[in-house]
């Protein structure tokens, strides 16, 4: 609103301003007797003719920005459009004439010609014109491009949901799969991870729908996420969490870190092998590193492919939403699996 009026104010300047290009074009007759005006300047008495005319420039200013080039030039009618604007063009040349011998008498208009706006209207019509078609353009362009930047964003959006919708499922059957594994060996704690379980989804639910949320809350989630595995993992499998630095009022994209803790447990724990998952958190003002590495275990996978479906989207999810503010990488030998983030926060 503040725009159009602001827009609406520049035009009444710019259009008054024309109109006194007449006032200053036309000086009033000065007697002989006085060589050199000694007062202020005067209307002639052709000015009135000459704000008319001026209006009529005025108006197709208008009429070819609002109806000619959005009706004609920008559906590609431009032979019609052409004809248009010449057919305005003696419309108005014819009218001007009409205009100044009304406003004029006879002395006057035997010097019409000689008017320096009379003169030059078609000068004028051609500057009226192509800052019409300017204008109007430039508009266009910047209704395209903010359209265009929509439905960018919209695009980003649907992507990431998309992407995020992937990620819940594959922490569900995860999860399921730890409860899955209590219940066969009827443990006691298969109760206890149920409840823990339903904290989890509480959170991916509801919290995790936000475009960011806290990062202290999206670390409790790991946290819990660590917790409920580990009711099913065997001794021999140690997970270590360390958080260095202070994670308040910072903000994350939800559930970005979650795929890599997933990873690691899915493919770096064992029921006989001594196995070490270490995930370290380091906040340095708004910027935080995270690192994870997990011990190989000897079991043949198919998969080739370092990492799986979980870290293949959050590597999507992380260049969509955080840009060039993030660096990403995997570091695999025979022994070990790393991954390696930096994010700058909000």
């Amino acid at each position: 609103m503040k725009a159009k009026s602001i827009t609406a104010l520049l035009h009444i300047l710019v259009w008054g301003g024309i109109l006194l290009v007449p006032f200053l074009l036309t000086p009033p007759e000065i007697p002989p007797s006085m060589p050199h005006p000694a007062f202020p300047r005067s209307p002639s008495p052709n000015y009135p003719a000459l704000v008319v005319v001026s209006t009529l420039f005025i108006s197709f200013y208008y009429l070819n920005y609002y109806k000619l080039i959005p009706v004609l030039y920008l559906k590609k009618r431009t032979a019609t459009y052409i004809l248009s604007i010449l057919g305005l063009f003696f419309v108005i040349r014819i009218l001007s004439f009409l205009i100044f011998n009304s406003f004029t008498d006879h002395h006057d208009r035997a010097s019409e010609m000689g008017n320096p706006l009379v003169m030059l209207s078609p000068l004028l019509f051609t500057i009226v014109l192509f800052v019409s078609l300017g204008m109007r353009l430039t508009a266009e362009w910047k209704r395209a491009e903010e359209e265009m930047i929509k439905i960018e964003k919209e695009k980003l959006n649907v992507e990431l949901s998309y992407l995020k919708a992937q990620v819940n499922p594959h922490f569900l059957f995860n999860s399921l799969n730890s409860i899955y594994s209590l219940a066969i060996i009827q443990s006691n704690k298969t109760a206890d991870a149920i409840m823990k379980l339903s904290k989890l989804m509480r959170y991916v639910i509801y919290d995790a729908n936000a475009p960011m949320v806290l990062l202290e809350m999206e670390l409790s989630y790991i946290q819990s996420f660590i917790e409920l595995h580990q009711l099913r993992l065997t001794e021999n499998n140690h997970i270590e969490f360390q958080i260095i630095g202070d994670p308040n009022k910072l903000m994350i994209a939800p559930l970005i870190l979650i795929p890599f803790v997933e990873n690691a447990i899915k493919h770096g724990t064992s029921t006989i092998e001594q196995t070490l998952i270490s995930i370290k958190v380091s906040l340095l003002k708004s910027e935080l590193y995270f690192s994870i590495v997990n011990t190989k275990v000897n079991v043949i996978s198919k998969n080739k492919e370092p990492g799986g479906i979980g870290i293949e989207n959050t590597r999507k999810r992380l260049e969509m939403i955080y840009k060039k503010n993030q660096e990403f990488s995997i570091n695999e030998n025979d022994e070990s699996f790393e991954v390696d983030l930096k994010i700058v926060l909000s």
